[in-house]
């Protein structure tokens, strides 16, 4: 136990080091996964459905907006005092840990808000499953709505989404004392039932937005598909890998989608690229934006001692 305590500094140093080497190993295999992609069909796919595709780029981009804003509204609840840019590089390192399976790279953006705040490891890892819990939360609420509007009928649709959004706060309260005896403390004004509520219909939205990304790649009406078809089909096969631990879901995504849309029939030519366009799109390229978060927040670090340095050396002279 001594040996544990008087060598702590070199013992956290060695699991930081392992950790970024882990990393760096699974996004160099991430990126070599990807090396059999034909980038050129891809590219005269893109040309061939260049309007859908100049749609599809700026949704992509109001999802990241949309979701930042979510996860900063949930960040200010426990602590409020965090710039506005450095939040965004914060929650921008997420990215570079979407190759670690089971959502772990959200533990990463928890690190990561530790190591440049003054946040807590339990209350950022707090954060972050609270976020998590309210995503899940969206989903469900995504494919009760696109049932309804698959089977023309939103009585039990719409009364379902109703009951998920009313228990889930209730839950939660209830679930505090015994949260409580696990070290993970939720704040007050976090269970507030309104900012839950209106938490999870934001994070629904973030859902459907990905869901109409691929259906503009599919080529809208031209795949034969509902939208409301193809959100169920995105939240499923998602769901399946997430539960599957595979980081990344790398090659089980693009399998069970490609079995899904075989199962409905689609003859489109092409399907595989656009699952490959659409993977490009919605996960291969946060891995270079996390990346370059993560050192624009270790740049950000350094340009902050150094004003700190001047401003001393200001004040003694």
């Amino acid at each position: 136990m001594n040996y544990f305590i008087k060598n702590k500094d070199r013992i956290l140093n060695v699991l930081h080091i392992s950790g970024l080497f882990l990393l760096v190993v699974l996004t160099i295999f991430g990126v070599y996964q990807i090396r059999g992609e034909n980038f050129t069909e891809i590219k005269k796919l893109v040309l061939s459905r260049w309007g859908f595709f100049l749609i599809a780029c700026p949704l992509r981009l109001l999802d990241w907006v949309l979701d930042y804003y979510l996860w900063r509204c949930v960040l200010r609840k426990y602590s409020s005092g965090i710039p506005f840019m450095k939040s965004v590089w914060i929650y921008l390192s997420q990215g570079a840990g979407v190759i670690l399976p089971a959502q772990l790279g959200r533990a990463l953006r928890s690190y990561v808000l530790t190591k440049t705040t003054d946040v807590s490891i339990s209350k950022a890892i707090i954060i972050e499953i609270f976020y998590l819990l309210c995503v899940g939360v969206g989903a469900f609420l995504v494919i009760f709505t696109s049932l309804g509007f698959y089977a023309h009928s939103f009585v039990l649709p719409i009364m379902l989404c109703l009951l998920m959004l009313l228990f889930f706060p209730y839950l939660l309260k209830v679930l505090k004392p015994l949260l409580s005896k696990w070290n993970i403390y939720l704040s007050d004004e976090s269970l507030n039932p309104y900012f839950i509520i209106l938490l999870c219909i934001g994070c629904s939205m973030g859902w459907a937005i990905n869901g109409l990304i691929f259906y503009l790649l599919l080529g809208g009406k031209e795949s034969g598909l509902y939208l409301s078809q193809v959100q169920m089909i995105i939240l499923g096969n998602l769901f399946i890998a997430t539960c599957s631990g595979i980081p990344g879901g790398m090659g089980l995504i693009e399998t069970t989608i490609g079995v899904s849309l075989h199962w409905l029939h689609v003859q489109l030519p092409e399907i595989i690229l656009v699952i490959a366009l659409f993977r490009v799109i919605t996960f291969w390229i946060w891995i270079p934006v996390g990346w370059f978060a993560l050192i624009k927040l270790k740049l950000y670090k350094e340009i902050n001692l150094i004003r700190k340095t001047d401003t001393y050396d200001k004040e003694v002279s």
